[in-house]
């Protein structure tokens, strides 16, 4: 999987597969593995890893500097990623800007979550993002480079890919429709990384993603509408992949992978086939509440599981508003049986700062952690900000203000009604936030960015700096009249009358004042 395995022979397109991080953080990302797999299946290509270890990028396998390579790929799942992605290419000797580079220059193609929901503030960085799925759009590009190298505006014909130089214009999701590929994609680079030096993140197991979208639709949940249409992955697929696994006695484990796996139709049946019959242990990082009831929660601690990881999010009045429909006494519920069960401890997710929030939600937080800790339950508790994002229903609305956020976030550390705690750092959520959520005009920001330490003093200088553009995009009511930053971004299911009706219940059930509505 990695160069070692196909060497580079006179005429191969060379591809880097560039991820801002050192190689020890990097290589833990499934992302890159599957992009090398993709890239490499075409027999005139030839790829290699190339990381940033903090003042200097590194090729992996190669003395290769990343100029030298004819496209690189820049995988991105973390908006504050965004300007050490700028200093890997400066480091290398490529001007940042998109307008700034010769035809010598590589092919600067960018994709990932963040990107997919809101190109804008790295498009002037970028000649290509791709809006979609990894397995249709890589082998269009390695396919298309060949007759196109850099004529950019030949790319806007081919499905999910987004020509910044173009200016905006509409782009539709590219997706995988069958999961049958991608289970063994996934799976087989998981192996692959398993086989090498690098420790994986998830130990001897088999990861397999059995769903991708979310049939849930929490309004606040970026991930769960721009990974539609939801898919599921076929019992049988996964069944023979495990079982190929274990006659070859290269796993103890299955890691099952998706937004909401107990949403799976045949969860059950796959949990009892892997744990009864396959025999291996299994985890499952993700959880609905409202999914788990005593069978399931068996299940799941019978295949070796002891930490049961679920997110309230909030009060119960704005849970059942953002689309999580379950009480607090099923949350004790789950919790008495978890330890009935033999789960060691709950790790629960909060967030504060929600649109429509009181103290009288944060005071019902904290009962009912209160009553979690009355009854035994050992739990590490994570409070974070709400930080508004692209193609989600919230996205109109803006961001809470620091001292509201920080006094709601010290009251529940303050009730001491937990175990652990730990929160998401309120300046890092802004930047975020920011990235998130702005459009081209961002990009001088994150261009500055670039050329400072990147440490938290940096940041509040350049917040400080560009203040204009965090009141603009982060601390601003958008009208309904008003083209948004990534309004051109279709994904399907996501149409912005449906996200506006259900930010107008949302709105109604939380008792906000409505006269902000243009």
């Amino acid at each position: 999987m990695n160069a070692a395995n196909k060497s580079y022979k006179k005429g191969m397109i060379k591809v880097a597969i560039a991820y801002p991080a050192p190689a020890r953080v990097a290589l833990q990302s499934l992302s890159i593995h599957i992009i090398k797999r993709l890239v490499d299946e075409n027999p005139n290509a030839y790829s290699d890893f190339v990381f940033m270890d903090y003042d200097k990028y590194i090729g992996y396998s190669t003395k290769m500097s990343l100029k030298d390579f004819d496209i690189i790929i820049f995988s991105v799942h973390y908006e504050l990623n965004y300007p050490h992605i700028l200093r890997m290419m400066e480091l290398s000797g490529i001007n940042p800007w998109s307008t700034q580079r010769s035809i010598s220059d590589p092919l600067i193609v960018m994709g990932g979550p963040p990107l997919m929901a809101n190109p804008e503030p790295m498009a002037p960085f970028a000649d290509l993002i791709l809006i979609g799925d990894a397995e249709v759009l890589i082998p269009n590009l390695i396919e298309n480079y060949q007759s196109y190298r850099k004529e950019l505006e030949e790319y806007s014909n081919l499905p999910g890919f987004y020509v910044p130089m173009l200016g905006k214009h509409t782009v539709r999701k590219a997706y995988v429709k069958d999961l049958s590929y991608s289970i063994k994609l996934i799976h087989d680079t998981a192996i692959n990384l398993k086989r090498s030096k690098v420790e994986p993140i998830f130990g001897r197991s088999a990861i397999i993603e059995i769903m991708r979208g979310c049939p849930r639709g929490c309004l606040f949940c970026m991930e769960g509408f721009v990974g539609r249409p939801v898919r599921y992955a076929d019992m049988d697929d996964i069944k023979k992949v495990v079982i190929e696994d274990i006659d070859r006695k290269l796993i103890d484990k299955v890691t099952l992978l998706g937004l909401s796996v107990s949403d799976h139709p045949d969860f059950k049946d796959l949990m009892s086939y892997l744990i009864d019959e396959a025999k291996v242990e299994v985890s499952v990082p993700s959880l609905r509440v409202d999914s788990l009831d005593r069978d399931t929660l068996r299940l799941i601690a019978k295949g070796g599981q002891k930490v049961l990881t679920i997110a309230p999010e909030s009060s119960e009045k704005l849970r059942r508003a953002l689309g999580k429909g379950f009480s607090d006494d099923d949350i004790v519920n789950i919790a008495i049986n978890a330890l009935e069960l033999g789960f060691s401890h709950l790790k629960l997710y909060f967030m504060v700062g929600l649109p429509g929030e009181t103290n009288d939600d944060i005071i019902s937080v904290v009962s009912l952690l209160r009553r979690l800790k009355k009854i035994g339950v050992i739990t590490y508790l994570s409070v974070n900000p709400w930080i508004p994002k692209p193609h989600t229903p919230l996205q109109w609305l803006p961001m809470e203000k620091d001292e509201n956020i920080k006094s709601r976030i010290n009251t529940i550390q303050e009730s001491h009604a937990y175990d652990e705690f730990s929160t998401y750092n309120l300046l890092d959520a802004k930047v975020q936030a920011l990235l998130s959520l702005g459009d081209r005009d961002v990009a001088n920001l994150i261009f500055d960015a670039s050329l400072s330490k990147l440490d938290r003093g940096s940041w509040r200088r350049l917040l400080r700096k560009y203040e204009d553009l965090l009141i603009k995009y982060v601390y601003s009511w958008k009208s309904f009249n008003e083209e948004l930053p990534w309004s051109h971004i279709k994904i399907p299911g996501v149409e912005e009358d449906n996200l506006r009706n259900l930010l107008l219940k949302y709105i109604r059930d939380v008792g906000m004042d409505t006269n902000f509505i243009k």
